[in-house]
């Protein structure tokens, strides 16, 4: 019979094994390591089970967490993972049980995740009650075919007083205190944008390290939208291959909507990749705005996932 216990440190090398079979994630136990321990648990709650065989060795393991980009005190975020060469033996199961015996000792009123269609994951989740309330889109633009009317945007938002610059410019004009404006605008461009649960401010310097330290993101390639002195708008990249990028994020602030500024932010990101050798740039978004607008800029729908939540009080 499967057990079910807490996480301890001496699981670390079977905890990275199963999240690289059953997730395709590349991680080592030092780097698992470290992500754990930046965890500020003062302000988030996470708790992780295992699921052990008779001799203790976790087969299967799950986690609930509060997502800082989405912090709702009574929200949480699953995770769970079997190891595939184990599955349908009802590890899972007994994982999800644990799991929901955390969420009610803790009075969860939302748990909430992703998953891919067609997979054992979204059945397993839909057979608990878990009902799909966003749906995500992949999308992929071929840069050597994408049009680039480029001219024609520039020319329409600037005449709303509209200046476009590139982080680089902007922090050398403004100097280094603007990068708070510009972690701010992360947050604020993003308001009302469909997703699980509402978009919060992440901690600046979480914010920081995961854009420059972890995605290496491109300060000539982070494009800004300003209004006056003011930041209201932002569309960036980071590099996902030798010569793909993905997008960081799109978004501008709600009253400045519908004025061609996202439109005009993603044109120059395209300009920027298609003259510095980039072949792809890749993104997903449940904004449905969002995916027409890449739609209309020869953006290829290529996956979808939805979001799924389950009520619980």
């Amino acid at each position: 019979m499967t057990r079910v216990r807490l996480f301890a440190d001496r699981d670390y090398p079977a905890y990275v094994r199963i999240k690289r079979l059953a997730e395709q994630r590349d991680i080592s136990v030092a780097e698992a390591r470290e992500q754990d321990g930046r965890w500020d648990h003062s302000r988030y709650e996470r708790v992780r089970v295992v699921a052990v065989d008779e001799e203790d060795a976790p087969v299967g393991y799950g986690e609930i967490y509060h997502e800082p980009s989405r912090f709702d005190p009574r929200r949480y975020f699953i995770r769970l993972a079997v190891d595939p060469r184990l599955r349908r033996r009802g590890i899972g199961a007994a994982l999800w049980t644990g799991l929901r015996a955390e969420l009610d000792e803790r009075s969860a009123k939302v748990a909430c995740l992703w998953a891919d269609d067609g997979t054992a994951c979204r059945e397993f989740i839909v057979e608990r009650g878990f009902v799909e309330v966003v749906r995500s889109f992949e999308q992929v633009l071929g840069l050597a075919r994408a049009q680039q009317p480029i001219a024609a945007a520039e020319k329409a938002v600037t005449a709303q007083g509209i200046r476009i610059e590139t982080m680089s410019e902007l922090l050398a004009r403004r100097g280094r205190d603007t990068l708070a404006l510009i972690h701010e605008l992360y947050t604020s461009s993003r308001a009302g944008q469909p997703t699980l649960g509402a978009v919060t401010a992440r901690p600046f310097e979480d914010w920081r390290r995961e854009v420059f330290d972890e995605l290496h993101g491109l300060p000539d390639a982070y494009f800004l939208a300003s209004d006056d002195d003011r930041l209201v708008g932002c569309s960036a990249v980071h590099a996902a291959g030798e010569d793909v990028l993905r997008i960081l994020i799109t978004g501008v602030l709600p009253e400045h909507r519908r004025r061609g500024i996202a439109r005009l932010l993603k044109l120059r990101v395209h300009a920027w990749a298609r003259a510095n050798g980039y072949r792809e740039i890749h993104t997903n978004t449940a904004n449905p705005a969002v995916v027409a607008l890449n739609t209309a800029l020869g953006y290829a729908i290529v996956a979808s996932w939805g979001g799924y939540e389950l009520a619980i009080r």
